[in-house]
């Protein structure tokens, strides 16, 4: 998994990258898996197709973290994590996920619109500390808008994941 420490021209500053990443995704995976358990549900009408999906394009990874399916809306939803500081291009990024997800699984004459969630874990420097969930539902009225989960509501679920996970974790 990690590289030795001599084995490049960084050394170290290669493994601290490694162990870095290595913690990026078990973070990822935690939050994939807290809202999979929160947003998969027959009351939601929210169905899970599919975690950690590999999309790729000219060389950029547009990956997903957890593709739901709205039964109701017959839409899918991709939602992005991204840990670390929220930043305006990942808008651009997730925008551009949902249309590659568009061209590779949707059905247009069964399927509506894939619509992209951006959630990162820090704010940006200038606003208060906390979660950032940005919900790309430009295109949808507002009852079908009602039928997603709210970005205030996705925020929730991140600070609530942070908090178990953070008393599992000191639990000895």
């Amino acid at each position: 998994m990690f590289r030795q420490a001599g084995s490049g021209p960084g050394g170290f500053e290669d493994v601290i990258d490694d162990i870095t990443e290595s913690l990026r995704r078990t973070v990822t995976d935690i939050v994939v898996e807290h809202l999979e358990d929160q947003l998969v549900a027959p009351s939601r009408h929210m169905s899970l197709a599919d975690r950690h999906m590999e999309l790729m394009e000219d060389e950029r990874d547009y990956g997903v973290d957890l593709l739901l399916f709205h039964a109701v809306q017959l839409r899918y939803i991709a939602i992005q994590v991204h840990v670390g500081r929220f930043d305006l291009p990942l808008i651009t990024h997730t925008r551009r996920t949902a249309a590659l997800l568009d061209g590779l699984i949707r059905d247009p004459e069964v399927h509506r619109s894939t619509v992209g969630i951006l959630l990162c874990t820090d704010a940006p420097t200038y606003a208060p500390p906390g979660p950032v969930a940005v919900a790309l539902y430009e295109d949808l009225s507002p009852d079908e808008e009602a039928g997603m989960p709210a970005p205030h509501e996705l925020v929730t679920l991140l600070e609530h994941c942070f908090d178990t996970t953070t008393l599992k974790l000191a639990v000895p």
